[in-house]
């Protein structure tokens, strides 16, 4: 999964993305056949802005949601499904309480906890299906890679160092460029006054014969 986090002085915004290329069922899909009951787009936002279920929601892992410095913007806090990537994207919306104008604040409020937000094995029940039913059929999204994302400069932790090593190859290759270019201009320019040296040499012996 990966995490994202942005906010102003009075709201907050953050999402997480998590990839389910090899997981049979497409959650929040809109248009996928397996994203229906509890993995429709519907009950998928009711279990993420759910305020009452002890497992699932954004309430878990977002601090000022925990701790009662916020609420949560339920008309635009809900999730999508990202075919293309094969991601499951959950975002949430928060209006900060009381207005913060430092990042560090912000961050303490609005940047989730480490782990993965829940949807699955959630105590409340939102379909027909029970939760029993549901962990026995082994539905679990744990064993997803969870990759956080700074809030910062909005990028993944460890992108730091691979953007590092792209520049430097970047600056070698682009050194090497300018390198060959000069060269190769040097060489051309050997050639050509070699080239006028010798028809110079070539019109005065002309010149000297017909004298």
């Amino acid at each position: 999964a990966v995490v994202s986090t942005q906010s102003t002085g009075t709201s907050g915004y953050g999402k997480q993305l998590m990839g389910l290329s090899t997981f049979p069922i497409k959650p929040c899909s809109a248009t996928d056949p397996t994203a229906t009951g509890e993995w429709s787009p519907e009950k998928m936002k009711e279990k993420l802005n759910s305020m009452a279920d002890t497992v699932c929601g954004f309430r878990h892992k977002v601090p000022c949601l925990k701790n009662g410095q916020c609420t949560l913007d339920t008309d635009k806090s809900g999730c999508s499904y990202d075919h293309e990537n094969e991601q499951l994207i959950m975002e949430y919306y928060v209006n900060l309480n009381t207005p913060v104008w430092t990042f560090t604040e912000k961050d303490s409020l609005v940047k989730k906890e480490d782990g993965v937000i829940k949807f699955w094995e959630c105590s409340e029940s939102y379909t027909k299906r029970r939760r029993r039913e549901a962990m026995e059929n082994g539905l679990d999204f744990e064993s997803f890679e969870v990759v956080e994302k700074r809030s910062a400069n909005e990028t993944f932790a460890g992108d730091s160092e691979s953007a590092t090593q792209q520049s430097s190859h970047y600056v070698a290759a682009t050194t090497v460029g300018v390198c060959a270019v000069v060269m190769v201009t040097a060489l051309l320019t050997v050639l050509f006054v070699r080239l006028r040296r010798k028809q110079s040499q070539d019109i005065e012996a002309v010149e000297l014969t017909n004298n």
